[in-house]
């Protein structure tokens, strides 16, 4: 029962952010703020109706709610939840403006408006996911990147007989 109210509670956000999605896929497709950070994410996690809960999560913290007895880690987003809010509510006024005017041009109001947006939503999702189950930071993501491909390179050139390992498996 109470997954069902959840769902119908995040329905209507889940449906606003998925229209804002789409226009700045359309309006700033080069701006768009990196999202390589969801790969880390646990299959749990990610689902369709993420972007409600962060927004309701954001909603919650902005008003001074503390996440899931999290009193550090809720104090820190705060300001971002604060931030983010607020900038949803001037993309929602930007939106409802150019609705009145011509909708086959952006004004860069509204470009500027969607870019801040994004930037804003990425870095509240990984902060506030980050809060509620283990995730690496971007640095640490890509740290581990680097390892991956240095261990590829080690291993294709070893391949090719520029490396030479001795293996003593038999012990001493």
């Amino acid at each position: 029962m109470m997954n069902r109210f959840r769902k119908w509670l995040y329905k209507p956000k889940d449906n606003v952010l998925n229209i804002i999605n789409q226009i700045m896929d359309e309006c700033i497709p080069q701006d768009r703020a990196p999202r390589d950070f969801c790969v880390k994410f646990p299959e749990e996690i990610r689902h369709d109706n993420l972007a409600g809960q962060l927004w309701f999560g954001a909603e919650c913290l902005a008003a001074g709610s503390i996440i899931m007895n999290r009193e550090l880690e809720s104090m820190a987003m705060r300001p971002l939840a604060k931030e983010l809010t607020r900038s949803l509510e001037d993309v929602r006024g930007a939106l409802r403006d150019q609705a009145l005017r011509d909708l086959n041009t952006y004004t860069e109001k509204m470009r500027e408006a969607l870019r801040h947006f994004d930037v804003l939503f990425a870095e509240f999702e990984l902060s506030y996911v980050s809060a509620m189950v283990p995730v690496k930071s971007p640095r640490e993501y890509y740290v581990q990147q680097e390892v991956i491909v240095l261990f590829c390179e080690t291993v294709e050139r070893n391949g090719k007989g520029v490396l030479k390992f001795t293996w003593n498996c038999s012990g001493p």
